[in-house]
């Protein structure tokens, strides 16, 4: 009976130790299938992960590529800005010497200093905006050139012109001095006037002055045209060597132009005297002082371009 028992017992613990292991054969194969998806899936995130690495290096490698060009261009940006400052400065030099160059020739053929004034202005302000510490020394030499000819004391050429033409309008208006009232017609009542009333008209048609040309009281009527002609002759050379800065022949003009009314108009008439003293005003007035130079400025200029085209 033992030995039975003892077998039975045997062939029991086999069959559950061989249950137990089957138990454990299922569960070590369902975590080795576990291990191995699990596995799977880490290799794919792998994968995946080593993917993104190689597409951000791939980016990293453009964005540094994009970054080189983009230093290179901005050293190519930097350099022609460089060369294009350089040129825009030669330019404007080559048109300030030009323009002081045109300036001084008129200086010198009596134009006036006004317009230069405005040439040596513009040139300085175009300089500074161009904001080059190399052309300092010229903008110094433009600045002393611009105080000397805001100094210089220039005639007013307008005003006078102006006042030459007022004269000219009014020629037609100043009596000559040939110029006699006609007699009026006895009155039939000539018996009746007292000697008082005959003492006025005769006041009114005879007057009394020194002539010191002859001839200027025997013009005949039809000359007083040749005489206002003159006149205005005189007045529009005078004007026309006043535009032209020719001190000369503008004060020879109007002396000439103040004897003819003394000689030839009566100069006790108002608008003759006034026309007169306003002449003689006028001869006070220097047209033509000598201007200052523009010497100075042009060497400066001169001087900066030759520097530029040695550096290169």
């Amino acid at each position: 009976m033992v030995p039975w028992a003892a077998l039975v017992v045997a062939i029991a613990a086999a069959a559950w130790t061989g249950s137990r292991l089957g138990s454990h054969e299922s569960e070590a194969a369902r975590r080795l299938q576990a291990g191995e998806q699990r596995v799977a899936h880490l290799e794919a995130a792998l994968e995946q992960a080593q993917a993104q690495l190689r597409d951000s290096q791939n980016r990293t490698a453009v964005l540094e590529s994009k970054v080189l060009e983009a230093a290179g261009l901005q050293a190519q940006l930097e350099k022609l800005y460089r060369n294009l400052a350089s040129d825009s400065t030669d330019v404007l030099l080559a048109e300030s010497e030009s323009a002081l160059a045109l300036a001084s020739q008129q200086l010198a053929l009596g134009s006036n200093p006004q317009a230069a004034l405005g040439a040596l202005q513009e040139i300085e302000s175009r300089l500074r905006r161009q904001d080059d510490p190399s052309l300092g020394g010229v903008r110094r030499a433009l600045q002393r050139d611009i105080d000397r000819l805001k100094a210089f004391p220039a005639a007013d050429i307008g005003s006078l012109a102006l006042r030459l033409d007022g004269l000219l309008g009014s020629v037609d208006q100043f009596p000559l001095l040939a110029s006699v009232r006609a007699p009026a017609q006895a009155s039939a009542e000539a018996p009746a006037m007292g000697l008082t009333a005959l003492r006025g008209e005769l006041q009114q048609l005879f007057r009394v002055r020194r002539v010191d040309t002859p001839d200027a009281a025997l013009l005949a009527p039809e000359q007083a045209y040749f005489l206002r002609q003159n006149l205005r002759l005189l007045l529009l050379n005078a004007r026309l060597s006043l535009l032209s800065r020719n001190d000369t022949l503008y004060r020879s003009d109007l002396e000439r132009a103040i004897a003819w009314l003394h000689d030839y108009y009566d100069d006790r008439n108002r608008g003759v005297a006034g026309a007169a003293a306003q002449l003689r005003q006028m001869l006070g007035t220097r047209i033509a002082l000598e201007p200052p130079t523009l010497a100075e400025s042009l060497a400066a200029v001169r001087a900066a371009r030759a520097v530029r085209e040695a550096g290169r």
